[in-house]
């Protein structure tokens, strides 16, 4: 490969900061913290067990999960093995994951515990389909993640990422923005790598091992590509601990953690910033609240910088794109209407 095909597998950054932070959290969870290393350990382990059993550059893995560790692993297990990681919104029917699991010619499939029902759709829906692996207690039939770990720890220390080129898929990234059936924007190993630094440099200058992300949205979608962002720079990502926003456990996470960046779309943020519990704990580490996917009404923009200072930042884009279009700064951002506000 020369020129522009010769890039990095996305999934190295991973193994990058492993070796630079080794024992500094990558993700955490309640009581649950998990290292750089011990992520690119397992990570590494899945891989290696499900290359043995035939997968990997071009072969696409359907995921449909709730915000946990195995669908962030689940990511990074897609990147390293040349894969195309097809994550859904988990909150689609049965029917539209069969769509979604059919179009994207899924060969092999990652489900969160209790979500059989959209495994058998997928079935019926995808002949391609031909490995189902069981976050929770598999079926007949089915793998275990935690028995591919086991299975692929002795593989792990030689396992090597798959060799990719630009224009290599690595995630379809489904919108909303689209009539009809969802439609993918295919994100790419080179055009990843430059949105990474994009938003380095633009959505989040500074960002650094000691900071920490917040995650209340799904990591399928947006959040997902916020938590690329955050461990190109090796700050852990926290996730609260239930399924639903909680307002008051993400400001007591704001406060434990020291966060200072999350991905929001406008609707949550008017949630935080209403709720009583904003004043009940400390969210003076923020630095960046970023929000996207939808218009923010002039009042609750107000609202919410009053109420957490000039920490917001807005960008608009494409799913195609992953936002990156137009960006406004938290410095830009003014909570008083005059002929110069920028809004």
């Amino acid at each position: 490969m020369t020129g522009i095909d010769n890039v990095m597998n996305l999934g190295e950054l991973l193994a990058q900061i492993a070796r630079r932070l080794p024992d500094a959290p990558g993700f955490i969870r309640g009581a649950d913290s998990y290292s750089w290393q011990q992520l690119l350990t397992r990570v590494d382990s899945v891989a290696a067990a499900l290359r043995e059993r035939g997968l990997g550059k071009g072969d696409k893995l359907l995921v449909h999960s709730r915000n946990n560790l195995q669908l962030f692993e689940s990511a990074w297990v897609a990147f390293r093995l040349g894969m195309v990681w097809v994550p859904t919104n988990v909150r689609i029917t049965p029917p539209e994951a069969a769509y979604l699991g059919s179009s994207s010619g899924a060969v092999a499939m990652l489900y969160d515990d209790g979500m059989a029902a959209y495994v058998d759709a997928v079935r019926e829906a995808s002949p391609a389909l031909r490995m189902v692996i069981a976050i929770g207690a598999p079926r007949d039939g089915e793998l275990s993640y935690d028995a591919l770990l086991d299975q692929g720890a002795p593989l792990q220390p030689a396992f090597r990422p798959a060799e990719v080129s630009y224009h290599d898929p690595l995630w379809f990234f489904y919108t909303s923005g689209t009539t009809g059936h969802p439609k993918a924007g295919i994100l790419t190993h080179g055009q990843m790598a430059f949105v990474i630094n994009n938003h380095l440099a633009d959505l989040m200058p500074g960002l650094s091992p000691q900071s920490r992300s917040l995650v209340l949205a799904p990591l399928s979608h947006g959040a997902g590509i916020h938590a690329l962002i955050n461990a190109a720079r090796g700050a852990a990502c926290v996730l609260p601990a239930g399924d639903r926003l909680d307002c008051d456990e993400a400001w007591r996470l704001v406060e434990e953690h020291r966060v200072d960046n999350l991905f929001t779309v406008p609707t949550i943020v008017k949630m935080l910033t209403e709720d009583p519990a904003v004043d009940r704990y400390d969210h003076s580490s923020l630095r960046y609240v970023i929000y996207a996917g939808a218009p923010m009404y002039r009042a609750d923009q107000c609202h919410a910088l009053r109420t957490l200072g000039k920490v917001l930042v807005q960008y608009y884009g494409l799913g195609e794109v992953t936002g990156n279009i137009t960006v406004l700064p938290a410095d830009c951002h003014d909570a008083e209407d005059s002929p110069q506000a920028k809004v």
